[in-house]
């Protein structure tokens, strides 16, 4: 069975409607410097830890400009701390007690994760190094789609989405973006054809289908992913 993506001049038309009115926004220019030209990219153990962290905290409760997993981020806590938390002999109870005072969601669930992403830091940071640095090498729809789907595989709590999420923040994708309930919500406005949903998308199969077919209809308007998807997230904190 084969599935064939149709691509209208209609629909070429609204996406670069779309990206012309957010393209000139800061976070975009950001991204692009980022993701695009990769300024000042660095894997090191702080800089994954932090980011690692910091996408447990975003599933599943607001992370936009304001929210209070943006203020417990921006706040640099001692849970974002790779020696910090490397050094902690109880690890769970700091998590959880910081994350509630944070008055956070899931916190103890996200203690858990952390608990299993210091684990995987410390048996096996070398190889987790080593993928990633192979991203910084070469970088394509391919190999970025087996680091997601590695992470998965190595990381509690890191689905389709926040494998992506993980790998766009550290400045290492530009073709497979996080699908979430804002992308969806753009997606929709923009007339994507085939229905969305958090729960469907939960998938790794799916979540790849709508992956690819945005990713064509991005490269018929002649967008990078992760410039869309910074349009995107420009969308929603300017409107």
């Amino acid at each position: 069975m084969t599935f064939q993506w149709i691509i209208t001049l209609e629909d070429e038309a609204l996406y670069r409607k779309f990206i012309s009115k957010y393209e000139t926004d800061l976070s975009v220019k950001k991204r692009w410097e980022r993701n695009v030209q990769r300024t000042n990219l660095v894997i090191s153990e702080d800089i994954v830890w932090a980011r690692v962290v910091s996408c447990l905290l975003t599933t599943q409760q607001k992370s936009g400009r304001g929210s209070r997993v943006e203020r417990f981020i921006d706040s640099e806590p001692q849970l974002l701390s790779f020696p910090f938390c490397r050094e902690s002999k109880s690890l769970a109870d700091i998590a959880t007690t910081s994350l509630k005072t944070a008055g956070l969601r899931r916190t103890d669930r996200i203690a858990i994760e952390v608990v299993h992403a210091m684990d995987v830091f410390k048996n096996n940071w070398q190889e987790f190094e080593s993928e990633l640095n192979k991203l910084n090498e070469h970088s394509t729809v391919g190999t970025e789609r087996t680091a997601a789907r590695w992470i998965q595989t190595k990381l509690n709590g890191f689905g389709p989405k926040q494998s992506r999420n993980l790998l766009q923040w550290l400045g290492l994708s530009q073709h497979e973006i996080p699908l979430d309930s804002r992308m969806i919500k753009v997606l929709k406005n923009l007339n994507f054809p085939v229905p969305l949903s958090a729960t469907a998308l939960a998938d790794e199969n799916y979540y790849c289908f709508i992956e690819d077919g945005l990713q064509e209809i991005l490269a018929h308007v002649g967008v990078i992913p992760c410039i869309f998807d910074a349009c995107a997230f420009a969308s929603f904190e300017r409107d």
